[in-house]
């Protein structure tokens, strides 16, 4: 029966403070702000939007935050300092300047929550976010909104004039390509055939025209022997004519023919004739074979020197004709690699003008109004928020694991009490007080069974959660539960002594509750009413969320919070104790008392 009317009033009562609006106060949580962000140099521009945020959120005070660096965070997150962590990534700047796709939101910060330290702490982190992204809005906004739009305006702009021109940059590095190619095929296939063929022959040329030199040489000496020759004869000739009048015996046969015309003196006057043509040509052969400046003989002169500059010439032709063959080979090879080079350029400029092609199709067109307010629509809701939570609580999750131990250690005990029979306790009046030892046994028996609730309580937490919880020391778990429920069957005996069955029940409740909605594990303690928050120091649950954080995160502090919930312990149970002892001396009295009256009494009913 005591189950049955005290758990549903428990969860009645914590739903309802569930209820409670801490959006009010929420200025005054704690929240811790990791800014990693590296400045990023925009042409001649500094874009620090990391820096910005920061000071925007600090100077909001929509929230306490503080600016804190990354171990600090992450310790404090630990051990409750902050209830979340909002961290600025180190490209933040630099994503935002770099905006390119109008659909995704220009930069990523994160949000890291613990529910082993407070249930809430996401949910208000969650409805928190509306006013962070604002003052983040602010932070962004004024330094590098402007900036981005007119640089992806001219980014647009800039993709689409250099696609086209890598389109023309393709279309000549392909007429290029082509162009090598061909050359290079008229290399290999007609230019360096003919230039061995022409060394060949320039080879052959050269040859004869050495065997026509020689020959040459060889006839202007002939030409001067014959010349010689021709000298004598014609001396010879002369002297052998000049010895005859042949004008004279020409006169003597011409008066003879015309007095004896059929005498036969034809013959003589052609021998005649002949001798003087004879003397004249022997000397115009002698003439020409010997004179340089007869037509002859300058031809001859001429013609052996030029005989000689031809085999020269001859001879250099061949030697320039080997160079080019060597150089025509080198060109070969020069044109294969530009070649292969022209087909890397070409198949770079395709990709480049695909790809710009490709980039100036995905640019946004920022030239007109409209398009400009589409993407200041996604700058509106400038960051991207990704949360993290270290020990989820919602949806069964494993942060749920501390609160529910704690509330276990105490509504356990309050059942187990409840469950004892009323008379057992001081305030009835007729029944005398239970003895020291039997307030020992039965303190002993509430605290086994109180022990053995929360064991089953932890185990079925620990089978239902999902994934199950993983503190950082089970053993430290366990004692702090075990610590704490010791403590709650010292507090809650001393209410049932002192106030009785039915009060002691209502009042351990209602201090249950008090504590729930006061400790910390729920609401948070900056967020709660001010006379919630004067009880949050007194309120043993407190120092049990302490111990519980501690096991669960891995942080300092625990062995304080043990100490403190075990001095608790031990002065409640010397408060039930000396309650104990001081019924039982009123007792006394009160029985020594009635004794004598009713000895009195009889005294006087005997006297007549």
């Amino acid at each position: 029966m005591a189950i049955v009317v005290i758990v549903p009033l428990a969860f009645a009562a914590l739903y309802m403070w569930t209820m409670w609006d801490p959006t009010k106060t929420i200025k005054n949580l704690p929240v811790a702000i990791v800014n990693d962000d590296v400045p990023f140099h925009a042409g001649n521009d500094e874009i620090h939007a990391g820096r910005d945020v920061t000071d925007n959120l600090v100077e909001s005070r929509a929230l306490d935050f503080q600016n804190v660096d990354a171990a600090t965070a992450a310790s404090g997150l630990r051990d409750g300092t902050y209830y979340f962590v909002i961290s600025i990534p180190k490209d933040f700047s630099e994503t935002l300047s770099g905006i390119g796709d109008v659909t995704v939101a220009p930069a990523l910060m994160t949000v890291t929550y613990n529910d082993n330290n407070t249930l809430k702490a996401s949910s208000i982190g969650a409805a928190a976010m509306s006013t962070i992204n604002a003052a983040v809005l602010k932070g962004v906004a004024g330094t590098t909104v402007g900036t981005v739009l007119d640089g992806l305006d001219a980014l647009g702009g800039g993709l689409r004039t250099a696609a086209v021109g890598a389109d023309r940059l393709q279309a000549g590095t392909a007429q290029l390509r082509n162009g090598l190619d061909e050359l290079a095929d008229g290399v290999r296939n007609e230019l360096a055939p003919g230039i061995a063929a022409a060394n060949t022959g320039a080879r052959q040329v050269s040859d004869g025209t050495d065997t026509l030199a020689g020959g040459l040489v060889a006839l202007r000496n002939g030409t001067d022997e014959l010349g010689a020759g021709a000298t004598r004869l014609a001396d010879g000739i002369d002297t052998l004519v000049g010895t005859v009048d042949i004008d004279a015996v020409k006169r003597i046969l011409d008066d003879a023919r015309r007095v004896a015309p059929s005498a036969g003196l034809e013959e003589a006057s052609r021998l005649i004739d002949g001798l003087g043509e004879l003397r004249a040509g022997s000397r115009r052969l002698a003439v020409e074979l010997t004179d340089p400046s007869a037509q002859y003989r300058s031809g001859l002169d001429q013609l052996v020197v030029g005989g000689g500059s031809l085999a020269a010439g001859s001879a250099r032709l061949a030697d320039g004709l080997d160079r080019i063959q060597e150089g025509t080979g080198e060109v070969a090879v020069g044109v294969g690699r530009l070649q292969d080079g022209a087909r890397q350029v070409d198949d770079g400029a395709r990709k480049l003008s695909d790809g710009l092609s490709d980039g100036a199709r995905r640019a946004p067109d920022l030239g007109d109004q409209t398009k400009r307010q589409s993407l200041a629509s996604l700058l509106a809701t400038p960051v991207a928020s990704e949360s993290k939570n270290l020990a989820p609580a919602q949806n069964a999750g494993p942060g749920a694991a501390p609160t529910l131990l704690i509330f276990a250690c105490g509504i356990g005990v309050i059942a187990v009490f409840t469950s004892f029979r009323g008379h057992r306790f001081l305030t009835e009046h007729d029944a005398p007080p239970p003895s020291l030892r039997t307030v020992v046994r039965r303190a002993v028996a509430v605290s086994a069974v109180s022990l053995a609730t929360t064991a089953v309580v932890g185990g079925v937490l620990w089978m239902v959660l999902a994934p199950s919880p993983s503190p950082a020391s089970l053993g430290q778990v366990a004692v702090i539960a075990g610590a704490a429920t010791l403590m709650n069957v010292a507090l809650t005996s001393v209410l049932f002594t002192l106030f009785g069955y039915a009060a002691g029940a209502l009042t351990s409740l209602a201090w249950l509750m008090l504590q729930i909605f006061s400790y910390g594990g729920i609401w948070m303690v900056e967020t709660l009413p001010a006379p919630f928050r004067l009880l949050h120091p007194i309120a043993p649950m407190s120092y049990v969320r302490d111990g519980m954080i501690a096991a669960f995160n891995g942080t300092s502090g625990f062995g304080m919070a043990l100490g403190i919930v075990i001095a608790i312990t031990v002065a409640a149970a010397a408060v039930n104790f000396g309650a104990v002892a001081a019924a039982r001396h009123l007792h006394r009295n009160r029985v020594r008392d009635g004794d004598v009256v009713e000895f009195a009494e009889a005294v006087a009913a005997e006297r007549p």
